[in-house]
């Protein structure tokens, strides 16, 4: 259970168990050595699990994963899971086509009725445990959320690859953990086969394993006209590229 955080020194402090052999079950410091922005990530309250590394007298923790935005267990079957066909993604310029799903408030949404306003796109699933991944896009967005409140205009679209258990519930929750404004940051769920066609508009590749969904990590901007402007894979982006991207495809 994660106490205290210092991103100044690098270090977090974690109530533990016993490392057999090693230490016994305390509280103490550990220095971190892992991506920088998991310390925006990582809170006090959260549980964690972590590779612990002692090397010549040096400790430190790394491949670090968080369960602090939502439980991890009680995972989704595998049969659950749609996997989207690989290779179906449209091309920069081209149209994503129309699709309809369920937000959040438990309304339908039509891709098409976003027309007339450029869009970001991303993928993610509330129960994913690494902290570099699900929870770090989901960062990214909200600081994209609050830049966009300020200028006053785009959208924002969160679609979950685990349907089965992202219920419009589950979003709201999640959703609220990050302070999303529903006018304005919609996350979506609905059949599996839906969201799976609508992964595979976006080039997007998930399936399970051992109880996650592995999947791609994915950042799109669509135009106003509803064609793919801008699109990134992993996690080399940032909000300010995604708000120059959506600014640009404003402007035509």
């Amino acid at each position: 259970m994660v106490r205290k955080v210092d991103a100044t020194r690098k270090e977090v402090t974690v109530e533990h168990e016993a490392v057999p052999g090693f230490m016994d079950a305390m509280t103490m410091s550990f220095p971190v050595h892992d991506d920088p922005q998991v310390f925006e990530i990582l809170h006090p309250g959260d549980r964690l699990e972590a590779r612990l590394v002692v090397d010549r007298g040096n400790y430190w923790l790394e491949q670090i994963l968080t369960k602090g935005f939502v439980p991890t267990s009680a995972a989704s079957p595998a049969s659950a899971v749609v996997t989207p066909e690989p290779n179906r993604g449209v091309a920069v310029g081209d149209m994503i086509p129309d699709f309809a799903l369920t937000d959040q408030t438990g309304r339908t949404v039509r891709f098409s009725q976003m027309r007339g306003e450029p869009v970001a796109v991303t993928f993610l699933y509330t129960r994913c445990p690494i902290a570099t991944a699900c929870p770090m896009t989901a960062t990214k967005f909200a600081k994209l959320d609050a830049m966009l409140k300020e200028k006053g205009f785009g959208r924002l679209l969160t679609i979950t690859v685990d349907p089965e258990h992202d219920t419009p519930k589950v979003l709201a929750d999640y959703a609220k953990r990050l302070g999303a404004e529903p006018r304005r940051w919609e996350f979506l769920t609905g059949d599996p086969k839906e969201v799976a066609k609508v992964a595979m508009s976006f080039g997007m590749i998930y399936y399970p394993d051992k109880g996650q969904v592995v999947h791609a990590q994915t950042a799109a901007v669509v135009d106003p006209a509803g064609r793919l402007a801008t699109i990134y894979y992993g996690q080399m982006w940032e909000p300010e590229h995604l708000l120059r991207d959506l600014e640009k495809a404003r402007k035509g």
